[in-house]
């Protein structure tokens, strides 16, 4: 794997498995539909996609996927779709989208009820959904998951756990409800955990010992669009030293430590410190024990 192109390629890979895996998923619940907003909003049932109208329609369910299984208000659902002002009719409006999707969600579902997935609250609108249809949700139980098999040792598992949370994604997240703030919030959380789920896979395969130097150019691509980010500096130093070259870890530590004095303001931590004075004296032999 090149260099120059390293993480970006195994991406790219994951985010056509994504594509592919979100038409897959359906099988396993072939009764339930599965709500996916790693990437443009998508919402499958067991025969295949199914379509979700104009741009505020969609947006009104993108709104409602910030908080599957919990109320949200009028009011929230207004700014979220009408965010420059609501229309006169608001009301009538939201009321229009929300019905047009319960027949695309819900086609042979009664009119009204409790049993359905889209529901009329009277503070507003709720999406009964289990979490595990959700492909968000998903995502983070795996990164769970994958962590933990981390810590107990279980190295080839826990990659698997952790590919599998990053092949989830497709692209941004609630790219529908531009600018307003919940849903940046909301998408900015997750794409830090998205960089947390790399790190802690190749931490997981510097571990197991999976392809250094395929590892190396992929952290290197990744460190360099975030030169503050110490953790990546971490792995990208241990798995440097892990392929006899040290003296290109050590300009990593000095790139960082510019980095952090000029935009930051601020000196190394504690473990960056610590794995720095370890090349230097030459104490680096075999696996450096990794963080969790």
């Amino acid at each position: 794997m090149a260099m120059g192109n390293g993480w970006h390629q195994r991406e790219n890979l994951m985010t056509v498995k994504a594509v592919k895996g979100v038409a897959q998923f359906p099988a396993v619940f072939p009764d339930n539909l599965s709500f996916n907003i790693l990437g443009p909003l998508a919402v499958w049932s067991a025969e295949g996609p199914l379509p979700l109208g104009p741009a505020r329609q969609r947006a009104v369910l993108s709104a409602l996927l910030l908080a599957p299984g919990q109320v949200i208000g009028t009011e929230r659902l207004t700014e979220a779709i009408w965010p420059a002002g609501p229309p006169g009719n608001v009301v009538a409006s939201l009321h229009s989208y929300v019905s047009h999707l319960r027949r695309q969600l819900e086609p042979d579902g009664p009119p009204r009820g409790r049993n359905r997935v889209l529901r009329r609250e009277s503070q507003g609108y709720l999406l009964a959904v289990q979490a595990e249809r959700v492909d968000a949700c998903r995502f983070e139980g795996q990164l769970r998951a994958g962590r933990r098999l981390l810590r107990a040792g279980r190295y080839p598992e826990a990659c698997r756990a952790l590919e599998e949370s990053l092949a989830l994604w497709r692209g941004a997240p609630y790219a529908e409800l531009g600018d307003y703030e919940p849903a940046v919030r909301e998408a900015t959380r997750l794409e830090e955990l998205r960089l947390m789920t790399w790190e802690a896979l190749w931490e997981a395969e510097l571990a197991w010992g999976r392809d250094n130097g395929t590892v190396v150019a992929e952290l290197a691509a990744l460190s360099a669009r975030y030169p503050t980010r110490e953790r990546l500096g971490w792995l990208l130093m241990v798995a440097l030293c892990e392929v006899g070259r040290q003296a290109e870890a050590v300009r990593v530590y000095h790139r960082i430590r510019r980095a952090l004095a000029q935009e930051l303001g601020v000196d190394p931590g504690r473990e960056l410190r610590a794995l720095f004075g370890r090349i230097l004296r030459d104490e680096f032999v075999g696996r450096v024990c990794v963080l969790h």
